[in-house]
């Protein structure tokens, strides 16, 4: 496992998935993740990642993950750290 300097965790298994996705020169992938404190979708998270070009992405939010650059917005960071980025059974994992 590593950690990133905001403290999301990641395990080699996410950083092998994502160095598979496709993508462009001078492009980031962007990682959001949220998930909902109040009304009936309490407790719920949403995960969605997309490539931005490079220049969009906020220098103090830019982060590696294996050979992968990726931005982090500020709510995300908040919302992950301390929290493990996997890749199980196809699909994203956020553990506690």
């Amino acid at each position: 496992m590593h950690r990133l300097r905001c403290g999301v965790i990641y395990t080699n298994a996410f950083a092998t998935y994502l160095a598979g996705l496709a993508h462009g020169p001078q492009q980031v992938l962007a990682l959001e993740y949220l998930k909902a404190s109040t009304g009936p979708s309490k407790g719920s998270a949403w995960w969605r990642m997309e490539w931005w070009p490079a220049h969009r992405a906020p220098e103090d939010c830019m982060f590696k993950i294996g050979s992968v650059p990726v931005v982090l917005s500020r709510q995300s960071q908040r919302g992950l750290k301390n929290r493990c980025l996997d890749w199980r059974d196809g699909q994203v994992a956020v553990l506690s």
